[in-house]
């Protein structure tokens, strides 16, 4: 053997050896891109899923707060698609131009599980209450699927963080959290030492079915919370439950409220149409805030398409219908609030608007504003 051929052929060997070590080590080990993240959701369920995530479909009964929410994340508008009809509305059409195309109308309601899963989603992030008819037959099919409730304070802001990992930027959820709970904090301080509250009762218009009714929300819903955060006592308090709940004028001439705030969800009648009616009907004019016009229309940005602009819902703007409640509770308390500048720096600071596109939306919307 030629002189040094023996060291060149170990170094050879080691070489190789090293080379394969590496190639098993690149094949066992993920890449960045096939990196996991965890998150807990609402039904407390720990759910791995791989990056990169490039297709989130936010479907069914009750989407449409989640999905103004998850438009406050600047990824989502290249995330999402496949959402339910109805949340192609003004506001989130200025975040998001190509919102109209990503509307399926099978997507809301009850969605089909197979039609869901034609789409190959990476992510499917569904209310609470879907879960056996929609989220457990896609996890039995390979499919990821995240639950959130946006129903209260609380789950609101784990909700948030939820959608932060899922859109890739915790830093914004971080900043929303803080935005929601600092604003929440100032209309407690002013309120919960109030010893007198007028009595506070949020009535819903409807006309479902050729029926006109009224309707409140129970105990557990969130506008009875936004009412007696904002220094009112929530007649609501005394029904049960988290839904709506039909009343008749008896009983509301019975609780005898001091301020009546109206929401319609609709355009035909809307909350101001119904306002003037009751201002106008001898037959509520012994009830105290209709004697003493102390009647509210719900402030409305999306044209009021259903509940997903008003403020009283569990949208992303609820947090603004707080202050707004809290100042026409008590205006002398609430007086240095400008509301509709309120508005123009949400809009700023959590969808990333610019100013000329906020001012749009703030002359566009419905109701007692100021």
């Amino acid at each position: 053997m030629r002189k040094g051929g023996l060291p060149i052929i170990i170094l050879m060997l080691l070489l190789a050896a090293s080379l394969a070590v590496y190639l098993i080590w690149q094949m066992k080990s993920p890449t960045p891109e096939e990196s996991l993240i965890t998150v807990t959701g609402a039904l407390g369920r720990t759910v791995n899923i791989t990056l990169p995530i490039n297709r989130v479909i936010i479907a069914g009964k009750g989407s449409w707060p989640i999905v103004s929410a998850a438009y406050m994340f600047p990824s989502a508008k290249n995330l999402l698609y496949g959402l339910s009809e109805g949340t192609d509305v003004p506001l989130l059409k200025m975040v998001d131009p190509d919102i109209e195309s990503k509307i399926v109308p099978t997507m809301g309601g009850t969605p089909n599980v197979e039609e869901m899963a034609a789409e190959n989603p990476d992510v499917v992030i569904l209310k609470t209450t879907l879960k056996s008819d929609v989220g457990d037959p896609l996890e039995e099919l390979g499919f990821k699927v995240i639950y959130v409730d946006l129903e209260d304070l609380n789950s609101y802001m784990r909700d948030i963080m939820v959608l932060g990992k899922i859109f890739g930027d915790e830093a914004k959820a971080e900043t929303m959290v803080k935005y929601y709970n600092e604003t929440y904090n100032f209309v407690l301080e002013r309120t919960s030492t109030l010893t007198e509250r007028p009595k506070v009762l949020l009535l819903c218009y409807s006309t479902k079915g050729g029926k006109v009714s009224f309707q409140a929300p129970g105990a557990g819903w969130l506008q009875t919370f936004m009412i007696e955060a904002g220094g009112g006592y929530p007649l609501s308090k005394e029904l049960i439950g988290t839904g709506w709940n039909t009343i008749s004028y008896e009983q509301i001439a019975q609780w005898n409220p001091d301020i009546i705030f109206l929401v319609t969800y609709s355009d035909e009648p809307s909350a101001n149409d119904v306002k003037d009616m009751l201002l106008q009907d001898p037959d509520w004019g012994s009830i105290n805030a209709v004697m003493n016009e102390k009647v509210y229309a719900v402030p409305h940005d999306c044209n009021n398409i259903g509940a997903l602009g008003s403020w009283d819902a569990t949208g992303s703007r609820w947090i603004l219908g707080l202050e707004w409640m809290a100042k026409k509770i008590h205006p002398y308390i609430f007086s240095d609030i400008n509301i509709a500048e309120k508005a123009k720096s949400f809009y700023i600071e959590m969808y990333g608007l610019r100013d000329g596109n906020t001012a749009a939306v703030v002359d566009g919307i419905k109701g007692d504003l100021q």
